[in-house]
């Protein structure tokens, strides 16, 4: 009887372990609710920063630039990024803010990046693309919304974007301009200069002011991005087909929504994307293994603007892509 309560303790310990090993991963990635979370740099999603930076809830006015290398998003690639979150650094002694804080404007800006190692400390040197304003105005901070006494602290509440934004792949850059608060300054948890992976995988530049045109280099705040996957679904199988083919859309024009529909002649390796005018991957509809048949795929352009898209479907040795227009 002792031996098999002891078994019974070990399981338990076990699950338990394994349930925990699943919601922090070395990957850099966590799953939470419905969406997912990816923690930059990836190596501290378990582990405390190395140091700490006074930028994101700086108490006067700040604009900081983060630059994330794509080896830092596998698995992002086609998901909206919705909002980000920092916590406190594992040295903090007390929950923050004591009292409810306002920053007058909190704005955010996303884009793609050059690569960290080419870092400039003119801001606009760093923005690849268009930068997208995702988030501005005020920005309400609860009273103990950051938590002290781990190791790490857990992350503060997400500070949620206006409009997602599309990720499609490449280096990313967050850009945040914000005009301060009245209150304490609370540092948050950041890995310095001299940490391995600053300068290759992520970097940093920062100004206190709001609207800078160069700044000085800065540490890296440990950073939690949410995503969620692009509304999209699937109808398998509408019935039999003897042919590979796939279909105009339906409708085209579309706004925002239009069906996807392909047949394949034998079990095959089925992968359909979309693409923008320019090559750039959008999103993969699907990339499974499916059986010969008719099928239709939902795609939602809901976040995207409008102009012309490219589905592509391949499968076994069969290629095809149509022309989509998005009007809205």
């Amino acid at each position: 009887m002792m031996i098999f309560h002891k078994v019974l303790l070990f399981t338990f310990i076990c699950c338990v372990s394994l349930c925990f090993n699943s919601s922090k991963s070395f990957s850099g990635e966590l799953n939470e609710g419905t969406g997912s979370f990816r923690v930059v740099p990836n190596t501290y999603v378990s582990l405390p920063g190395t140091a700490t930076f006074l930028g994101p809830l700086a108490n006067a006015q700040r604009t900081y630039q983060l630059l994330i290398h794509a080896n830092q998003l596998t698995g992002v690639n086609g998901r909206l990024l919705n909002a980000i979150a920092f916590r406190i650094p594992a040295s903090a002694t007390s929950d923050w803010p004591a009292a409810p804080v306002s920053f007058s404007a909190y704005d955010i800006y996303l884009s793609g990046s050059v690569d960290p190692a080419n870092r400039s400390l003119t801001f606009a040197l760093n923005v690849v693309g268009t930068q997208t304003l995702v988030r501005s105005g005020v920005l309400n901070i609860a009273a103990n919304t950051y938590r002290f006494g781990g190791s790490p602290n857990d992350f503060g509440d997400d500070i949620v974007f206006d409009t997602p934004w599309l990720y499609t792949g490449g280096n990313l850059l967050i850009e945040i301009r914000h005009m301060g608060f009245t209150g304490t300054s609370r540092s948050v948890d950041a890995i310095s200069t001299s940490t391995s992976g600053y300068g290759s995988d992520f970097s940093a530049c920062w100004q206190s002011s709001y609207i800078p045109t160069t700044g000085l280099q800065g540490n890296f705040a440990v950073t939690r991005i949410k995503s969620d996957s692009l509304i999209v679904s699937i109808n398998n199988n509408l019935g039999i087909a003897d042919s590979y083919a796939l279909e105009q859309n339906y409708p085209n024009p579309f706004n925002p929504v239009t069906v996807i529909k392909y047949s394949i002649a034998s079990s095959e390796n089925v992968k359909l994307k979309v693409y923008d005018i320019l090559g750039n991957e959008v999103v993969t509809l699907v990339n499974s293994k499916q059986n010969a048949g008719i099928y239709e795929s939902e795609f939602d352009g809901s976040n995207l603007s409008s102009g012309i898209y490219i589905a592509k479907l391949s499968a076994g040795n069969y290629s095809q892509q149509i022309k989509m227009i998005l009007s809205k």
